[in-house]
């Protein structure tokens, strides 16, 4: 097991920060939607940026070790990480309308299966973006 992971030690980094993106994603919402009663797509939006956000940041610094060179590179390298993110965040919101707004299905068990098929989706795209973090 410890030659696998070392082995494999970003990917299964990137599993773990990603889960811990996606539990932050679940509750977030969960309060929002569930117990404070604001809008399933407001609450999608804050609780995907919340994800979001952990993700950027444990990513550079915990799994690719990405230095913090300047502000202007961490801006830039953030705005680099939104745009190939902008089309899992378009995903996540489409399958959170159809899902509750179309038809009854539980908002729970429809964010932890949105959050599997994002996420899966997203380690693709994470790929091409690991190769940029080494460039700024």
């Amino acid at each position: 097991m410890k030659n696998f992971i070392r082995k494999h030690q970003s990917f299964v980094s990137y599993t773990f920060f990603g889960t811990l993106a996606s539990v932050v994603n679940l509750i977030v919402f969960h309060i929002l939607y569930q117990n404070i009663g604001i809008n399933y797509v407001v609450a999608n939006v804050i609780s995907y940026i919340c994800g979001m956000l952990v993700t950027f940041f444990t990513n550079k610094r915990l799994v690719f070790h990405s230095e913090y060179d300047s502000v202007k590179k961490l801006i830039r390298e953030f705005l680099s990480f939104c745009n190939i993110r902008l089309f899992s965040f378009f995903l996540d919101n489409f399958i959170m309308v159809v899902g509750i707004g179309i038809f009854p299905i539980n908002a729970d068990l429809l964010k932890i299966i949105d959050q599997c098929i994002v996420g899966i989706l997203n380690y693709f795209f994470q790929n091409g973006l690991s190769l940029q973090y080494k460039r700024f």
